[in-house]
């Protein structure tokens, strides 16, 4: 027999539901893992009597942390050397032999640090969905984007095919919210053919497409002028002739048909212009903000302001624990506020709901509202001690690592040491 659906309240003095004005004493009522409702406790409490009641005193609930960007299967503490895309890209690859062994023991930390931090939507990209299972046990909700590298097949339609097939067969047996889709992985890995007829395969089953763009300096030197580090990458691994397209890889991927409403382009740190703007609101494409990961790889940075003025969807994404030093999606997102000027209000729906849009899953959670998915991340603030807004303090509170519990679909996944519920 088949369990009843679980009904329970999360209440707190505040319910910032980011698509909706803040809310007092606000609690949402949680139904077989949707919201049912967002009201005040004391009506809900009146409505459903006799309902568990978890209400968490001197904290604020917002929704939970959606990362459009992410590399689970990298550790902390033995990273390259960063300050240089061309030096850091070098020794990775030097010791991606060894990595094999440790994987998944990285992504299965990495899972549980996105977690503790409030995260309750992952977007993970690697090498043949090589860590989806650890996603997949984590209790996040998530996309796994599996890349795949042409050079190892004899014909570009061998390789689409076969990652096609890899990635229908990887869906099988997994949780309802864990899905798997295609990478195009980056221009100096994947030949032109190649991924133009992944992006097609992908369309027309009505997928989506994840892609490294306008990355670094390296890469635009590559697709512009056919020179460089990247060259030498390309022409080892691939074993092709490239030449310079002459223009920038924001319109390089638009001329091979990889933009469009159904992608989600990451980085676009370095020479992004006008032009290539105009390039991305026209496609629809959307964007993975990785502020840090970029710094550190000496990048440059992201037009995000003048993208989000143009339409452009743009989430956050922490990249992995080789170039950026935490999985927590709201520190990630508090030092782009801090980069680029923006208010907490625009900080945290950056994090939230402005993630679910960019990865086309903003009817299903993103913020709490009702018949949405229950996913929120429960905040250590006391607001109005700081003087800034009710978001900024709750940004900067959960960036440094004031998450006290983390709920997905309803179920609460994690839970600070002595710092629950009363």
């Amino acid at each position: 027999m088949a369990e009843a659906p679980t009904t329970v309240i999360f209440a707190a003095p505040l319910v910032l539901p980011v698509s909706a004005p803040p809310m007092k004493n606000g609690a949402l009522l949680v139904w077989d893992g949707r919201i049912a409702a967002v009201g005040l406790l004391e009506e809900l409490r009146r409505e459903n009597p006799g309902v568990e009641v978890r209400h968490f005193p001197r904290h604020t609930i917002v929704p939970g942390a959606i990362n459009v960007h992410a590399h689970l299967g990298f550790r902390r503490g033995d990273e390259p050397e960063g300050g240089s895309f061309s030096r850091w890209m070098t020794e990775l690859i030097s010791r991606l032999p060894e990595k094999a062994a440790w994987t998944p023991e990285a992504a299965r930390n990495s899972a549980r640090e996105a977690i503790e931090t409030g995260t309750t939507f992952l977007a993970e990209s690697s090498l043949y969905g090589e860590c989806l299972p650890q996603l997949a046990e984590s209790g996040l909700a998530g996309t796994v984007y599996a890349e795949f590298l042409p050079f190892e097949f004899d014909s570009p339609e061998e390789a689409v095919y076969f990652i096609e097939e890899k990635v229908r067969s990887l869906r099988e047996g997994l949780p309802a919210r864990v899905g798997v889709e295609v990478s195009v992985h980056a221009p100096y890995t994947v030949d032109p053919k190649s991924a133009r007829l992944a992006a097609q395969r992908v369309q027309e089953r009505g997928g989506r497409l994840a892609t490294h763009l306008s990355e670094s300096p390296e890469e635009y030197e590559f697709v512009s002028n056919g020179t460089g580090f990247l060259a030498d990458i390309f022409a080892r691994l691939v074993q092709a002739d490239w030449e310079g397209k002459g223009i920038s890889p924001v319109q390089y991927a638009e001329s091979i048909e990889l933009l469009g409403p159904r992608t989600i382009a990451a980085h676009l740190a370095t020479g992004v212009s006008e032009e290539d703007i105009e390039v991305l609101a026209r496609t629809g494409v959307a964007a993975a903000h990785c502020p840090r990961s970029n710094e550190y790889l000496g990048c440059d940075v992201s037009p995000v302001p003048e993208m989000l003025a143009r339409g452009i969807r743009v989430g956050m994404g922490t990249d992995g624990l080789w170039s950026s030093p935490s999985m927590n999606l709201f520190e990630e997102t508090l030092f782009a506020a801090r980069l680029h000027g923006l208010d907490g209000e625009t900080g945290l729906a950056l994090a939230t709901l402005s993630g679910a849009r960019a990865l086309d899953i903003e009817g299903e959670t993103g913020s709490l509202e009702a018949g949405k998915w229950a996913d929120l991340a429960v905040v250590e603030a006391v607001l109005g001690e700081s003087g800034v807004s009710p978001e900024m303090e709750v940004l900067e509170a959960a960036a440094s690592g004031g998450v006290a519990a983390t709920v997905v679909g309803g179920e609460q996944i994690y839970e600070k040491p002595g710092n629950g519920a009363s």
